[in-house]
C-alpha cells in the first residue's frame, strides 16, 4: 500500500471519528431537551427514531449516487452539514425544530457514510489485511461517537446550550482535510450500470445471506442504541449529574471502539463467527448480572454496563467486509445498507421500546434487547453466511 493510500484511510477514519462524535453529541442532552421542552420519553423517542430513520433510508440511495458519480463532495458536504445542525439541535424552541434540525444533521450523516466506508476498500486495492483497516476506521468512529457525549455534556453543563454550537468548527476543519488527503477517486472504478436504485436493491434483498448479515448489523445497531440512549434515564434516577452520566456514556462507546480496531486480532484467534457469537451472547448475561448489581451497589452496575461495550461492537468490521465481498459491484450501497439503513431500521425500535419503558420501567428496554441479540446469535448464524465470513 502507498504513502498516499495510507495518508487516505487515516484521513477517511479521522472523518469517521468527527462524523460519529456528532451523531452521539446529544445523547446524554436528551434528558436536558425534555425538561427545556416539556415532553415526554415517549415523544423524544419518536423523534430520535424518525430522525435515525430519516438518515438510514437514505444512505443506500447516497451510496448508490456515489458509487456511480466518484465526487468526493458527499464526503464532504455530510460532514458539514452534520456540523452545523447537529449541535443546533438543542437551541431549539420547539418539537418542531428539534425535529427539523436533528433530521437535517442526520441526512448529513447518510450522505457521509457510504462512500468513507466503500473508500476504505477501495484505497486498500485487494490488501490481505481489508479487515484490519475497516476494523480501524470503524473502531476511530465508534471512538468519536464515544466522546461525542462527554464534550456536549461537558460544555453545556459549564457553558450553556450555545456552547454546544463551538463544536462546528471540529467538523469544518475535518473537512477541508478530507479535500486535501484523500485524492481524487479513480475514474476506471466508476460503476458502468445502467441499473437503477430499485434494481440494486432487489438484488440485495434477494440475496438471502446478505440479508441474513444485514440482520446481525440491524440487531447490533438496535441494542447499542438502546443501550446509549436509554442508560442516561436510569442513571438520573440514581442520582448522577450531566457530566457524570456523559462521562460513562462515553466510557462505554470507546471500550466499544477499542473492541472494534482490536477485533480483527481476535477473529483470526477464534475465527469470524465464533466472534459474531461472543458478541451476541454476551449481552443477556451482562444485562441480567447489571440489574442484580444494581440492586446492590449502582457502581457496580454501571461497571458492568461500561464493560459490555467491549462485546456490541466486536462483529461490526467483518460483517461490513463480508457484504462488500458478497455485493462487488454496489460498495456503496452495501455499505449504506450495513451501516446506516440498519441502524435505522435498529433505531426504529426506540419508539415501542420509550412506551415499554414508561410503563414497565427501563430495564425491560435492555433486556429485551439482549434477548434479540442472543437468539440472532443461534439462527442468523447460517451455513452460507460462516462461508462468507471466512
Amino acid at each position: 500500500m502507498t504513502k498516499s493510500n495510507s495518508k487516505a484511510i487515516f484521513a477517511l477514519s479521522m472523518g469517521h471519528f468527527t462524523a460519529d462524535l456528532y451523531a452521539s453529541a446529544l445523547v446524554p442532552l436528551y434528558p436536558v431537551i425534555i425538561s427545556k421542552l416539556n415532553i415526554t420519553l415517549g415523544t423524544i423517542s419518536l423523534i430520535i427514531s424518525l430522525g435515525h430513520l430519516t438518515s438510514s433510508m437514505l444512505q443506500p440511495l447516497f451510496g448508490l449516487f456515489a458509487d456511480k458519480m466518484k465526487k468526493r463532495a458527499f464526503m464532504i458536504n455530510g460532514l458539514l452539514l452534520g456540523a452545523v445542525f447537529i449541535p443546533l439541535t438543542i437551541l431549539a424552541p420547539n418539537t418542531f425544530l428539534l425535529a427539523l434540525f436533528l433530521m437535517i444533521g442526520m441526512c448529513g450523516n447518510s450522505l457521509f457514510h457510504p462512500q468513507v466506508t466503500s473508500l476504505v476498500k477501495t484505497f486498500c486495492y485487494n490488501n490481505p489485511d481489508v479487515t484490519k483497516f475497516m476494523g480501524l476506521f470503524m473502531g476511530l468512529g465508534t471512538i468519536g461517537y464515544a466522546l461525542g457525549p462527554v464534550v456536549s455534556s461537558g460544555m453545556v453543563s459549564n457553558f450553556g446550550d450555545l456552547s454546544l454550537t463551538y463544536i462546528t468548527f471540529i467538523g469544518v476543519i475535518c473537512a477541508i482535510s478530507l479535500y486535501f488527503a484523500v485524492p481524487k477517486i479513480p475514474t476506471k472504478s466508476v460503476d458502468k450500470t445502467k441499473e437503477n436504485f430499485f434494481e440494486v436493491m432487489k438484488s440485495i434483498i434477494s440475496n438471502k445471506t446478505c440479508m441474513l448479515l444485514v440482520f446481525i448489523a440491524v440487531v447490533k445497531s438496535a441494542v447499542s442504541i438502546s443501550f446509549g440512549t436509554y442508560i442516561p434515564f436510569i442513571l438520573k434516577d440514581y442520582g448522577f449529574n450531566l457530566n457524570q452520566t456523559g462521562f460513562i456514556v462515553t466510557t462505554f462507546y470507546l471500550l466499544s471502539g477499542v473492541s472494534m480496531i482490536l477485533s480483527s486480532k481476535l477473529e483470526k484467534i477464534i475465527g469470524p463467527a465464533n466472534l459474531i457469537r461472543l458478541s451476541f451472547f454476551s449481552m443477556l448475561p451482562l444485562v441480567l448480572l447489571f440489574k442484580f448489581l444494581s440492586n446492590i451497589n449502582i457502581n457496580l452496575g454501571i461497571l458492568v454496563f461500561i464493560l459490555s461495550g467491549l462485546f456490541i461492537y466486536l462483529s461490526v468490521s467483518v460483517t461490513i467486509v463480508a457484504a462488500q465481498k458478497l455485493i462487488p459491484k454496489h460498495q456503496g450501497v452495501i455499505s449504506g445498507v450495513m451501516q446506516g439503513f440498519s441502524w435505522g431500521i435498529g433505531a426504529m425500535t426506540l419508539a415501542p421500546m420509550g412506551y415499554i419503558g414508561e410503563n414497565f420501567g427501563i430495564f425491560w428496554i435492555l433486556f429485551i434487547m439482549a434477548v434479540f441479540a442472543f437468539l440472532s446469535g443461534i439462527f442468523c448464524l447460517t451455513e452460507d453466511v460462516r462461508k462468507v465470513l471466512e
